[in-house]
């Protein structure tokens, strides 16, 4: 395992009951289009690899990254539909083994139709013309003669067809089709030309009319048409290629009947990329024309992709990562959740079942960190890096070197932070660059690194991010950059209710990185600080009328003088619950306090501090509610090292005002 990377015991678990197809006999299940989500460095791609690892030899499947086409970084040509079928195509047809070969004839000789020049031939010259290039197929040359004599002349003629087919075309025909023609038996090539001939699109034509119907279609009618030549022949093929190979143990979830067969699978990476949601669509638009005529014949192919950003198509039958409330939407499960029989339950009429199953991948288990660090789980070093990566496996491997080579002390606060001889004076901006890819949106244009780390105290104050927010902060462009950051899918809802019940929030990760980074301009700069912003948070008219904001800004400022008073004052006056659910809330307020002295010495001086200031007579609740406050907001910095005294802290000052309370409900109070 990579470091930082998850096991994916629970993803692999998502899969395994949809790469069982069915029994002998028995008609295929429908299938979804199973998208793995997660923000940047979520483990996306490693899941992808994984689960190609997993099928082996077993399964038959084929693997495409839509993000080749970022290489060095130059942009390639968007690949087209077309052109990640031959790449699919080819990999479906490779030697598995104790397996015969596959053959996708009806996409080969669909491909071979499209592109034989016929432009300016009459009717019978055109049918000539395809009758030679149907009969070179036939012939199943040898491969170079293959290469020399068909495909390389097809790939010329796809150069001047742009329209079609990018300029990348050519050479993947190039590299695959020979490969696609070989495979093709005689008795396969009748099969494909009958195909040809039913295809609606021909108007009832024989098989050369046909080919020369596809070759003159426009691009939709082109890519349609291919796309169901593709899907036919997976139908055709796949029976001889299916069952579990008798050598290989079979991972796949069927307690009932050990003889089955199983699905093909397309692993598609980076699926969310424009490319790849306009070859998904086309695949389904092509599964729907299917059904319509034969509404119990599905496909056997599971489709499994990974998305960094959330679709609003999915919406119809999803309940978004970052919405909480109830509705009669499903929510949107973790993979250890994810069944075959949840996705089949999200509509009662099967024609309205969702086409997609979107599910999240699962953050590390500090179990998963520790083992990434070499450590046990009860090192501390295991604790905060769980905390401060939030089980990103990308922050983790981030976190790592530096907790591995430093072996930080007790609250240290200046571990993910620059060095005295540190390469990089700006760590968080880097960091944040490595896991922000900023897209353009349809609100405006995407949001730059400075912009978003400007809007830090807006982004990160837990009232903000909820999809039903209804404050109005006077921020620019605030609304369009919480929107990216949900659809992201860096904004989550909470799960286990508590003091954060009714707030989704900003993954740690990029909370602590964001804040950190915002602390660390300087005014040579020309931006707005961190004491701009969060004033700005605080003096908001919508902030001013609400007092747990007001408090919340305030300790961001260091302003705890006011906050100790407030949670003295309304101690008695409020359920115990309550009144440490908004003390747990408020001491997530961020500080930027010098990351060179620890925990407890801050502690020690901000106590003395406030103590020194207030009349001696003050009651011995107010000195128990200072140290509570202070050390809770200080020990829960998620970039800051645990620390033992400050715990320690906490957990006397709950002690103390258990007995201090005048409430029957003392057992709420608890740290």
């Amino acid at each position: 395992m990579p470091d930082g990377e998850p096991q994916l015991t629970s993803t692999t678990r998502a899969v395994r009951n949809l790469l069982y197809n069915r029994g002998r006999g028995e008609q295929p299940r429908p299938l979804p289009v199973l998208v793995f989500l997660g923000p940047v460095g979520a483990g996306k791609t490693h899941a992808m690899k994984t689960l190609s690892r997993d099928c082996g030899a077993g399964v038959v499947h084929a693997f495409f990254d839509f993000d080749r086409l970022h290489v060095d970084g130059h942009d390639r040509p968007a690949p087209v539909t077309v052109e990640v079928l031959a790449q699919l195509a080819f990999w479906l047809s490779c030697k598995w083994r104790a397996r015969r070969s596959v053959q996708f004839a009806r996409f080969a000789l669909g491909m071979v139709a499209v592109n034989t020049p016929l432009d300016g031939l009459s009717r019978e010259q055109a049918e000539d013309r395809m009758l030679r290039a149907i009969r070179e197929f036939a012939q199943r040359l040898r491969i170079a003669d293959i290469t020399n004599r068909i495909i390389s002349p097809l790939a010329d003629v796809m150069m001047s067809q742009t329209d079609f087919i990018g300029d990348s075309m050519a050479d993947t025909i190039k590299k695959v089709l020979p490969d696609l023609v070989r495979t093709v038996t005689r008795k396969r090539l009748g099969h494909a030309m009958r195909f040809h001939a039913s295809v609606d699109n021909a108007d009832g034509a024989n098989p050369i009319g046909a080919l020369i119907k596809l070759n003159r279609s426009d691009t939709a009618a082109k890519t349609d048409w291919l796309v169901d030549a593709f899907l036919a022949d997976v139908r055709a093929d796949y029976l001889r290629t299916a069952n579990p190979d008798l050598y290989n143990q079979c991972t796949c979830e069927n307690p009932a009947n050990p003889r089955h067969l199983h699905n093909w699978v397309l692993l598609l990476d980076n699926m969310d990329h424009p490319a790849g949601g306009t070859f998904v669509s086309d695949l389904l638009a092509a599964r729907e024309r299917h059904l319509q005529r034969k509404p119990d014949d599905h496909d056997p192919l599971l489709v499994v992709g990974t998305a960094g950003q959330w679709d609003r198509k999915w919406e119809k039958d999803w309940r978004p990562p970052w919405q909480a409330e109830p509705d009669h939407r499903e929510p949107v499960p973790v993979c250890r959740a994810a069944a075959y029989e949840l996705w089949l339950g999200t509509a009662a009429d099967e024609h309205r079942r969702s086409r997609y199953y979107p599910v999240l991948l699962e953050p590390l288990t500090i179990d998963e960190t520790a083992r990434t660090l070499g450590v046990t789980r009860h090192d501390q070093v295991s604790e905060f890096t769980h905390r401060a990566s939030g089980g990103l496996p990308a922050a983790v491997r981030a976190v790592a070197p530096l907790v591995q080579a430093a072996k930080p002390a007790s609250g240290a606060r200046d571990v993910l932070g620059p060095g005295e001889s540190a390469p990089d004076p700006n760590p968080w901006r880097t960091r944040l660059a490595e896991v922000w890819r900023p897209r353009p949106t349809p609100d405006g244009p995407p949001t730059g690194t400075d912009e978003l780390i400007s809007a830090a105290s807006f982004a990160t104050a837990p009232w903000l991010v909820p999809a039903n927010a209804m404050s109005l902060v006077t921020h620019s462009r605030l609304g369009q950059i919480l929107t990216e950051l949900r659809t992201s899918l860096w904004v989550t809802a909470p799960v286990d209710g508590g003091a954060t019940a009714n707030y989704a929030q900003l993954h740690p990760w990029l909370a602590g990185t964001l804040v950190s980074a915002l602390t660390e301009r300087t005014p040579a700069q020309g931006l707005p600080s961190y004491t701009d912003q969060f004033t700005a948070l605080l003096e908001d008219p919508d902030t001013a009328q609400d007092p747990v904001r007001t408090a919340y800004c305030r300790l961001a400022l260091g302003q705890f003088g006011v906050v100790v008073s407030d949670f003295t004052a309304t101690f008695d006056t409020e359920p115990h619950l309550e009144w440490t659910n908004r003390l747990r809330l408020v001491t997530q307020a961020p500080d930027n306090l010098p990351l060179t002295s620890s925990g407890a010495a801050l502690y020690d001086e901000l106590v003395k501090r406030h103590i020194d200031a207030v009349p001696p007579e003050r009651e011995a609740i107010g000195n128990i509610v200072t140290r509570l406050v202070i050390a809770t907001w200080l020990a829960a910095n998620p970039v800051a090292m645990p620390d033992s005294e400050l715990r320690d802290v906490i957990t006397d000052a709950y002690q103390a005002l258990r007995r201090l309370s005048r409430r029957p409900d003392v057992g709420d109070l608890y740290g």
